[in-house]
């Protein structure tokens, strides 16, 4: 069936060229994921006794995976970060912020598979095989391209340097990624102690996430940091996001 959108033709605000420019694709999602996150808010999947499970934090994964993605791809067009680098940061750590709740829920119910609206599981046999969301070892869609034309890596071997979470100490979640880059983004919180009493939490709750290679790649970048190595560069944020998704 013709979707009366193909019947309408191309956009007429980009007569020549094939794609939106960066900046429109990047608000068109950033957009949509926020009210994504909102519609979890309102469906009670944040605050006091709210629900949680695997949907939930597959889905939270993927935005904060899209914005970080974004906060490297975009780093070289001076528009974005000149109005938008900000408004990525802020919805990316409320992200992170979201996505530690669900990691902490005291029932551990944020590996739980749930029941559809038909009753069916939603654990099909594409989820146990690692096909599917955060058990993938490939980004799903098509073939890769750095944002200077270059050809990126998707198959199995590059696995060894890939950081997408395919680990049975977490199930399937991406947790010590998505635990790192917390600890990346609060870097500079309160001249660093934030990141001490997270990462001191998290030894005594969850030792096996923090001896993960992930948050242990991050604590190094942070003691980098309190050491000025990283003061070569501007910006030493952006370059911690850029070695930890290198």
């Amino acid at each position: 069936m013709e979707k009366e959108r193909d019947r309408q033709g191309a956009d007429p605000r980009y007569p020549n060229v094939k794609s939106p420019p960066p900046l429109d694709v990047y608000q068109f999602i950033w957009d949509r994921t926020r009210m994504i996150r909102k519609d979890f808010i309102l469906q009670n999947y944040v605050g006091t006794g709210a629900q949680c499970d695997a949907r939930a934090v597959r889905c939270h994964e993927r935005i904060a995976r899209w914005h970080t993605m974004c906060e490297h791809q975009l780093s070289h067009i001076r528009d974005f970060m000149m109005q938008q680098s900000q408004q990525n940061i802020q919805e990316l750590g409320q992200t992170l912020k979201t996505l530690n709740l669900y990691y902490d829920d005291a029932l551990g119910r944020s590996t739980v598979e749930q029941a559809d609206e038909h009753g069916n599981e939603i654990a099909t046999p594409a989820i146990q095989t690692a096909e599917h969301g955060c058990l993938s070892n490939k980004v799903q869609g098509g073939d890769l391209v750095d944002f200077d034309g270059k050809p990126l890596k998707n198959d199995e071997s590059s696995i060894s340097n890939r950081i997408i979470g395919n680990s049975s100490l977490t199930r399937g979640t991406a947790e010590p990624e998505m635990r790192g880059l917390y600890i990346l983004l609060t870097i500079n919180n309160d001249g660093g102690m934030e990141v001490l009493k997270y990462v001191g939490r998290l030894a005594v709750q969850r030792p096996e996430i923090y001896n993960s290679r992930l948050v242990q790649l991050a604590l190094k970048i942070y003691q980098m940091r309190k050491m000025a190595f990283l003061g070569l560069f501007t910006n030493s944020k952006k370059c911690a996001f850029f070695i930890f998704h290198a």
